[in-house]
This record gives C-alpha cells, sequence and structure tokens, in this order.
C-alpha cells in the first residue's frame, strides 16, 4: 500500500540547521525502514548556507551556471534558462530564486 502525505510545522530553514532531525521531528518520529522522504533542493540549500545575497539575479545565475542546456525568450523578451550548476543539478535559473 503506497501512502503520501506532507508533514507539517517545519519552520524557515537556516544555515546549519539539522534537516534530519527537522524531519523526523516533524514525522513524529515514526519513520520506518523502508519509508521514502522526498524534500526539496531549497531547504538542502538553505541547510547547507548556499544563500547568495545580489544585486543582480541574472549575474547570479550566470555565476552559478556550468552549462546552458536550454535558453527561450518569451514576446515580452523575458529570458529563461536551463542550466547545470556547479553542483550538477539541471534546473531553471540554476536554482538561484530572487
Amino acid at each position: 500500500m503506497l501512502e503520501i502525505w506532507a508533514l507539517e510545522g517545519i519552520g524557515e530553514i537556516t544555515p546549519g540547521t539539522d534537516l534530519v532531525g527537522v524531519i523526523f521531528e516533524a514525522a513524529g518520529g515514526s519513520l520506518r525502514d523502508g519509508d521514502i522522504v522526498v524534500v526539496t533542493s531549497k531547504i538542502v540549500s538553505k541547510a547547507e548556507g548556499r544563500i547568495l545575497h545580489a544585486d543582480d539575479r541574472e549575474d547570479a545565475i550566470t555565476r552559478e551556471t556550468v552549462r546552458l542546456v536550454a535558453s527561450r525568450t518569451s514576446p515580452a523578451g523575458h529570458v529563461t534558462r536551463i542550466v547545470e550548476n556547479r553542483l550538477g543539478i539541471v534546473s531553471a535559473a540554476a536554482g538561484v530564486d530572487a
């Protein structure tokens, strides 16, 4: 039987946060052998301290990019880049959020 649920009660993740501890506590300590836990790359990046304060988001994306996979310009002139970042993750905007 397959069960899927979202954990509640996880607050803001900051550099140094023990993700395993936070997730285990939010799960009520009920994780069992064979359970699969899925987390976003965002909370992992935050816990690792991969936070970049930049005045220019496009420049920050360029600095994180090691390979351009695809690029598309919208009719409004906005460019979306799918790239591989320094960690080897392929995503839009190198995973850089505003």
